[in-house]
């Protein structure tokens, strides 16, 4: 999946041709929607002992398609033209799964049905090293450059919810929040993430596994995937390097030992740069327009 930055300017560009009135701040706010999740399991992780399993399953599932779609209705309540802002969002938002779904991610994918359906949506075009992704960081600078110069940030719609809004923004923000709970059974079921394999832990012999962008630990010479759970899996049938940061598919031939079958090295850190940098943008644009629309009001 695309950094945020690579989001930006292809989203900007084909939101302006479907609805040309859409207003810069919720197009910006459709780039980072369906991303919202991941930040905060991120946040979550860093202060707290979470389980990594099960934030792992309630993430997935709130990162969907149809909770997605939840929270921009949600958002669509803080806009005096909440079924413009709505349709703008909900366009953000499909813009946003059909650029990650080009994007190579093992064991990975967008969740456009869940949770009627879990099979991760992934057609692998290229990977985040790959041309076309330095193509849309490229694009996505050049829009960034227009809207300093050409467009301004803009908080005239904005209101504070009262009343039924207000009732109605506490419901689809619990349907957002609670829902996926009710969700993880059914991912964890269609072993989204490898999650089921990585559970069943003396079950893992001879079972398959897709592992995206972890890191490899070297110890008394001898390489460790370091997964995203915290576990480290010796692996053999390769000879890659500490630090590296690399997609896996193996074979488990112990249960805390992984036959490697293919691999592939990631850029270590361009990635993380990229979306850290267009999220404070974002929260920057975001903050001249709500402190527009304070003086307005």
């Amino acid at each position: 999946m695309p950094a945020t930055l690579g989001h930006i300017g292809a989203q900007m560009l084909l939101t302006r041709i479907g609805l040309p009135q859409a207003d810069s701040k919720w197009i910006l706010a459709g780039c980072v929607i369906p991303d919202l999740p991941w930040i905060l399991q991120r946040v979550v992780r860093a202060v707290g002992d979470v389980p990594a399993i099960e934030l792992r399953l309630y993430v997935v599932a709130q990162s969907s398609l149809l909770m997605s779609l939840v929270l921009c209705a949600c958002l669509a309540l803080f806009s005096r033209r909440a079924v413009s802002v709505f349709n703008v969002l909900a366009l953000g938002v499909l813009l946003h799964f059909a650029l990650d779904a080009l994007q190579a991610k093992w064991a990975n994918g967008v969740l456009l049905f869940a949770p009627l359906h879990w099979e991760p949506l992934n057609f692998g075009l290229f990977w985040p090293e790959d041309w076309p992704t330095y193509a849309l960081y490229g694009l996505s600078l050049g829009v960034a450059f227009w809207m300093v110069f050409r467009d301004a940030p803009n908080g005239e719609d904005l209101l504070r919810p009262r009343g039924g809004r207000a009732r109605a923004v506490v419901v689809l923000l619990a349907v957002y929040l609670c829902a996926p709970l009710a969700m993880e059974k059914g991912a964890f079921a269609a072993n989204v993430h490898s999650t089921k394999v990585l559970a069943e832990y003396d079950q893992r012999v001879e079972r398959e596994i897709g592992i995206d962008r972890n890191r490899i630990v070297v110890e008394n010479g001898a390489p460790y995937l370091r997964v995203w759970t915290g576990e480290r899996l010796a692996l053999t049938n390769t000879t890659l390097g500490a630090g590296a940061l690399v997609s896996v598919k193996g074979v488990f031939e112990t249960p805390s030992t992984l036959r490697v079958e293919d691999v592939h090295l990631h850029a270590s850190g361009v990635r993380d740069i990229a979306s850290y940098v267009s999220l404070l943008a974002i929260a920057l644009w975001w903050g001249l327009c709500v402190a527009r629309a304070r003086r307005a009001f």
